[in-house]
């Protein structure tokens, strides 16, 4: 399953993430610097929730995200719902 959000870079434009279900992000290579970024972030309420490049496939840079960053964004969305989270790479 993948769940599609839509979040505002520090630049100020919109790109999509990706969610799998495998603790994967995946963007749009398109919506990245070239190369893409070896680590990316996002910033949520304070919290900075890291995941790091682990392929380049069908033009989406994939980014894995560590067990304590998935709880974080976890006990996050729990928390607030819906959250204001800034991407940052």
């Amino acid at each position: 399953m993948v769940v599609k959000v839509h979040v505002v870079t520090k630049e100020g434009r919109v790109v999509e993430l990706r969610f799998r279900a495998n603790r994967r992000v995946a963007v749009r290579e398109s919506d990245l610097p070239s190369p893409p970024p070896r680590e990316i972030a996002l910033m949520c309420l304070g919290e900075r929730i890291e995941a790091r490049l682990v392929a380049r496939q069908f033009g989406f840079a994939v980014y894995y995200l560590p067990a304590h960053s998935e709880r974080k964004l976890a006990e996050l969305l729990e928390k607030y719902g819906e959250m204001p989270c800034v991407f940052v790479y």
